[in-house]
């Protein structure tokens, strides 16, 4: 009984010293691939060991022996376990030789989009981890190709047959020496002053949106109209759209952009290097932005948030001398335009002004104080304009970022639907004429000629 009893404590000893204490060579066999395994998911997989099991494994079998993998895993995302393609190796490699900025008034700035997913997720925004990460590639192999000054992600607009991811940027020294009379300038304050790439499919091909015309963005506000996918398809609406989708869902990104994208007030400031007709209608970063509190962010009024985008005038434009309204280029999202909605019922129902813009908290609403600091709450601001559904915006610790997925269309907008005629009936069956049944006076009933008299006609009608 002691032998045994001894034989099982050594081996146990054993057992424990090479999970503990492996050795550099390790052969390879079943309780060495075991102990690698859950050395692995106790170190760096505690929470999410279980879901990526299988993921962690070939990564074990793949790192103790040189068996070639048709998808070989790449080990660590933010502690999770992500499945690449060779193809997109090859982007990986390729992104890693810029570093992503902090700050908006760098060059080669680049929205820092897993952070931000981070915050999305506690609003109920959420993209799967795998995903994100393509952006974040897609993103990346954007901003060296074409040497972008500023690049973000957009968002995602549904379409019938394929969906579209959208890229915002700014390029430096875009080439377009001799643009059209009709065409704003890339770079400038305008519709165009963004560059725009669309994509079906993450890290395979991505396709820059053509310039816009003010004609265009006009007649865009006439309809609504579900995109196809297809970026060259006729646009097929009652009223007639100068372009093709890649117009009009340009248009559309426009929009979106200059009426729901908002930031805190002191983010930007006025810039003081323009003058004339320019002069208090350039903003740009305000290098001594400080994040305001929790409490000034979560105001229901939104005294404390304005548009990060100028205002787009009826004709298209964002810079009109000749509008007699000038709209202040900081417009604060407090002053919006609402809608009246009834409170109540019976004869006392009555209507109130109401606004697009909602705000909700999520989170830890607890403020905790740290020494030689200001309290801070952990909680994150959700806010959302109604009349652009798909819109957000969350804002967490002085961090805030913009996104949008919908279907690109403007709710109540005025649109013209023409209805379809009713079926037009055939003409009645005529009816049986019949005499009266019971009549008040007997009808006269004419006499017929006698024949001597018909006779008498016919000659009086020959001898004429």
């Amino acid at each position: 009984m002691k032998s045994n009893q001894q034989k099982h404590n050594k081996l146990k000893h054993n057992q424990n010293s090479q999970i503990q204490k492996p050795t550099k060579k390790l052969i390879y066999d079943d309780i060495n691939h075991l102990n690698e395994l859950i050395k692995e998911i106790v170190s760096l997989h505690k929470e999410d060991g279980y879901d990526n099991f299988e993921e962690i494994s070939m990564y074990i079998k793949k790192k103790m022996t040189k068996l070639t993998l048709e998808y070989e895993p790449y080990p660590y995302i933010h502690k999770k376990l992500v499945i690449l393609t060779s193809k997109e190796e090859k982007i990986l490699q390729e992104s890693s030789k810029i570093k992503v900025a902090k700050t908006k008034n760098v060059q080669n700035y680049m929205e820092d989009i897993l952070s931000h997913a981070t915050i999305l997720e506690w609003a109920g925004i959420n993209f799967n981890q795998t995903e994100w990460y393509k952006i974040r590639l897609s993103m990346k192999k954007l901003l060296i190709e074409n040497k972008c000054e500023y690049i973000r992600f957009f968002g995602k607009i549904y379409g019938i047959n394929s969906d579209y991811y959208i890229i915002q940027g700014i390029v430096k020294d875009y080439p377009m020496k001799n643009p059209p009379k009709h065409v704003e300038t890339r770079g400038n304050e305008g519709i165009n002053r963004f560059t725009f790439w669309v994509s079906d499919s993450l890290l395979e091909y991505w396709n820059e949106l053509p310039d816009i015309t003010h004609e265009q963005l006009v007649a865009s506000r006439l309809f609504k109209y579900i995109f196809t996918g297809d970026l060259n398809s006729k646009v097929k609406s009652f009223v007639p759209f100068p372009g093709k989708e890649m117009h009009l869902l340009k248009c559309q990104i426009i929009r979106i952009l200059h009426s729901s994208s908002i930031v805190p007030k002191n983010f930007q400031k006025l810039s003081e290097n323009y003058k004339d007709q320019l002069e208090g209608k350039i903003v740009e970063y305000d290098e001594e932005y400080k994040p305001l509190s929790f409490e000034e962010m979560k105001d229901p009024e939104f005294a404390n948030w304005i548009h990060e985008y100028a205002y787009i005038y009826p004709n298209g434009k964002v810079i009109d001398p000749s509008v007699e309204n000038q709209i202040e280029r900081m417009k604060g999202i407090a002053e919006d335009e609402g809608y009246k909605m009834k409170e109540g019922e019976g004869e006392e129902q009555t209507e109130v002004e109401a606004k697009f813009w909602k705000i909700k908290v999520v989170g830890d609403l607890m403020s905790y104080t740290i020494p030689d600091k200001e309290p801070i709450t952990h909680a994150v601001i959700h806010i959302v304009n109604e009349r652009w559904p798909g819109t957000h915006c969350v804002w967490k610790e002085g961090v805030f970022c913009n996104l949008y997925i919908g279907f690109g269309y403007k709710d109540a907008d005025e649109c013209f639907y023409p209805t379809q005629l009713t079926k037009v009936d055939n003409d009645p069956i005529d009816v049986t004429e019949h005499a009266e049944p019971n009549p008040e006076k007997e009808p006269v009933v004419p006499e017929h000629d006698s024949d001597e008299e018909k006779k008498k006609e016919e000659e009086e009608n020959n001898e004429e």
